[in-house]
């Protein structure tokens, strides 16, 4: 059962869509355990249910379990040496993704309507672009994450897993009362970047993607977003560390998580904040394109999910990572299939644009 860590019997009173919640976020009566002995064995029930869990809840929600993740939200490939690893219905031997991995599988497995996470670097996004689903990292700030897990609190969003756009807009009325989209009008910036190497099989897809789409697209090149990349890896390495250096006495997580928390400890002050000043500028930047033309769009992976075994060498936040550091919000989406994973297209909106965003996102569907 390497998908859930707890199965709970869907309430009779609830009226909406089964929710599975990953094990970073709390649940009444339930432990939080980030997947990673160091935590759970310790984790006493949660006393109530997070905002996020609660708000889904009063809306009729059916929660329905606790989704499997990597130790404490950290690899983005999805593989647990603890907890299993989900595995991914779409092809087995690949990469499920993370850290929401079980999130990403239990929709695509249909074993949920939709999944509450969270994303950090992609933690959302990634797992739905190796599960052929949707995945929503929301604007910083925008959802509490009272109750949820920490890992990087400047940098840690609530996001959403679900089969499609309408799921994801789902989801979005169910986290946040009131919610309702509004029409998207407006061109589509496809951004081109010339400092990271894209496999053409997704470029061709997500080009015939938009150009099908019947919005106005305008290539635009950006450089920065490999610096952008970087500034906010330290940074998750930096808070990360401040975060769960307590954990580091105790032996029970994998050595290359004890690693990257350790790593956090040896950054000097003024890089992290040459990181952050960056991460300002980049914001600037996107927020300028976002001026004109409203909307950005960009792959979500650089290539295909990699075999399980072989993921050391790849780099799944490359296209995701930088939107946690300038906190706008991203949508992935499946796009037409092409065996055996569809490739999958990002789309970015202003900060607080989810209304539109998801607007757009549905005429992909």
């Amino acid at each position: 059962m390497t998908t859930w860590l707890v199965r709970l019997d869907p309430p009779t009173t609830a009226t909406g869509p089964r929710v599975a919640v990953k094990d970073a976020i709390d649940i009444a009566g339930l432990p939080t355990t980030a997947a990673c002995p160091a935590v759970g064995d310790h984790a006493k029930p949660a006393v109530e249910d997070a905002p996020v869990v609660a708000r889904a809840r009063s809306a009729g929600a059916a929660i329905v379990g606790k989704t499997n993740q990597t130790e404490l939200c950290r690899p983005p490939d999805g593989v647990n040496p603890w907890t299993g690893t989900p595995r991914n219905p779409l092809d087995r031997t690949l990469v499920p993704g993370g850290s929401s991995s079980g999130s990403g599988v239990a929709v695509a497995k249909g074993e949920a309507d939709i999944a509450i996470c969270t994303d950090t670097g992609g933690s959302a996004r990634l797992p739905a672009a190796c599960c052929g689903v949707a995945g929503l990292k929301t604007t910083t700030g925008r959802l509490p994450l009272d109750g949820v897990f920490p890992f990087a609190p400047t940098m840690d969003t609530i996001g959403a897993i679900a089969p499609d756009a309408a799921g994801l807009i789902q989801a979005m009325q169910l986290l946040e009362p009131g919610f309702a989209v509004a029409p998207y009008d407006g061109p589509i910036a496809r951004l081109r970047l010339p400092e990271l190497t894209i496999d053409p099989t997704i470029d061709q897809a997500i080009d015939e993607a938009l150009a099908n789409s019947g919005h106005e697209i305008i290539d635009v090149p950006l450089t920065g977003w490999l610096r952008a990349g970087v500034a906010a890896g330290l940074i998750i390495n930096a808070e990360g560390y401040e975060s769960h250096q307590h954990l580091l006495a105790d032996g029970r997580m994998s050595d290359r998580v004890r690693d990257w928390i350790t790593r956090g400890k040896h950054l000097d002050a003024s890089m992290i904040a040459d990181a952050r000043t960056l991460g300002r500028h980049f914001r600037t930047q996107l927020d300028t394109l976002l001026s004109r033309y409203g909307a950005l769009a960009l792959p979500t992976m650089t290539a295909p999910p990699p075999k399980l075994g072989t993921e050391s060498h790849f780099d799944f936040p490359a296209l995701t990572s930088p939107l946690n550091l300038t906190g706008h919000p991203a949508i992935t989406l499946p796009l037409l299939p092409t065996a055996p994973i569809p490739p999958s297209l990002q789309l970015i909106g202003p900060h607080n644009s989810e209304p539109h965003l998801l607007s757009l996102a549905a005429t992909f569907n």
